[in-house]
């Protein structure tokens, strides 16, 4: 079930249909406003549009940094399960 959930982006309220928590979907909304004021700070954007824009490549990065982490992580896992493995078999022989 969809529960309606009131939040604020760049002064405008919206309403947004989201399942699950409500805290995490204002959580999300409170970063999405972090990145709004850092970049309103740096003075890179002049009207709406750009500082929307600004927004949306800053959270992409996140993303795609959090993804090559992830991605690093889960291959450093999975070699040192590997070797585990590799020792487990050679300590049976």
């Amino acid at each position: 079930m969809q529960d309606t959930i009131t939040i604020q982006i760049l002064g405008q309220e919206y309403k947004v249909k989201a399942k699950g928590n409500e805290e995490h979907v204002q959580s999300l909304s409170r970063y999405v406003n972090e990145k709004v004021l850092d970049i309103q700070q740096k003075g890179s954007a002049v009207s709406t549009m750009e500082l929307a824009t600004m927004v949306m490549l800053n959270l992409a990065d996140d993303v795609a940094q959090a993804r090559s982490e992830l991605r690093s992580y889960k291959e450093s896992v999975s070699r040192k399960v590997d070797q585990l493995i590799d020792d487990i078999d050679n300590g049976m022989k």
